[in-house]
């Protein structure tokens, strides 16, 4: 009877470890629908190491769509971004490099890009997108609509854009280079 007794107890086991495995992960979302970052974001508010971050009008966008992206003041930024919310990984950001009127917004988006960089944490809160790192806090409003114009959609890294600074490559025929 013991040795029966054992494989059955181990059996039960196994099926309670399975059924608990199903039963972990995060809270909330559906079943097998991982809770992902989504949404169209304007940036309310940015403060990195060296202090709060001037906006001054500047409009810094982010949206997770099929690409993660926006617009960094300025030029045009996309982002591979794993995560979240809660823990994220932000990696390959690129960006166009135009030239940016006022020359006080390259400075806003070099800031907004580090500070962006370097979040590793992404939370909701009420109706705001939370991005948090190392000394770094981006607060972002969610965009008050959701069409946009070309220069405020997320790019597609593997899509070269080019042309709007005068270099040769292969550009995009639909994209427009923002005025």
């Amino acid at each position: 009877m013991t040795r029966r007794f054992a494989p059955t107890v181990a059996a039960v086991l196994a099926v309670a470890a399975l059924a608990l495995t199903g039963c972990a992960g995060g809270g909330g979302g559906q079943v097998g629908e991982p809770e992902i970052l989504r949404g169209n974001w304007v940036l309310a508010e940015a403060s990195d190491a060296a202090g709060a971050i001037a906006l001054d009008g500047a409009k810094v966008t982010l949206g997770f769509n099929q690409a993660t992206g926006g617009v960094a003041a300025c030029n045009s930024y996309s982002a591979t971004v794993v995560g979240g919310p809660g823990e994220v990984d932000i990696s390959d950001v690129v960006q166009t490099e135009m030239a940016c009127v006022p020359p006080d917004a390259m400075i806003v988006e070099s800031r907004y890009l580090a500070a962006f960089a370097a979040s590793t944490a992404a939370v909701y809160e009420g109706d705001e997108l939370v991005l948090t790192g190392p000394h770094t806090e981006l607060r972002f409003d969610a965009a008050p609509d959701t069409t946009s114009s070309p220069s405020e959609v997320p790019m597609d890294p593997d899509t070269p854009v080019t042309g709007c600074d005068g270099a040769k490559g292969d550009a995009d025929p639909d994209y427009v280079c923002p005025q």
